[in-house]
């Protein structure tokens, strides 16, 4: 990793290209999301609340590049912590929890249908 004046970037494995580390969730908050998803399987709401704000802003912004309005990416965001809500049970702890919660959110944009992952 190289710093530079917008912040710290990450290379890309074959060095032509970087991205700007606040697209990233760091591998701490990727810990987190999965301790997160684990208590979210229990039933923990106060979890679910702390999930959403460290990964929603993530979320939404790969949610707005994928709907037509806001609004839509809105609507897909919190029907993705609806499907995040009901399908914590399914997760797997260990696997990375950044990429399920990801292809849970992408996957009511693949569909069409707002707010419910595929």
């Amino acid at each position: 990793m190289k710093k530079t004046e917008t912040g710290i970037r990450q290379e890309h494995p074959d060095g032509d290209h970087a991205q700007n580390a606040a697209c990233l969730v760091p591998g701490r908050a990727t810990a987190r999301a999965d301790d997160l998803l684990v208590q979210i399987a229990h039933g923990s709401v106060k979890a679910l609340a702390e999930l959403y704000d460290l990964v929603a802003p993530l979320l939404l912004a790969l949610l707005r590049s994928r709907r037509a309005t806001a609004d839509q990416a809105y609507d897909a965001l919190v029907g993705a912590f609806v499907q995040i809500w009901r399908t914590a049970p399914a997760y797997s702890p260990g696997a990375t929890a950044l990429d399920w919660i990801i292809d849970l959110a992408q996957g009511d944009c693949r569909t069409g249908a707002p707010g419910r992952a595929a």
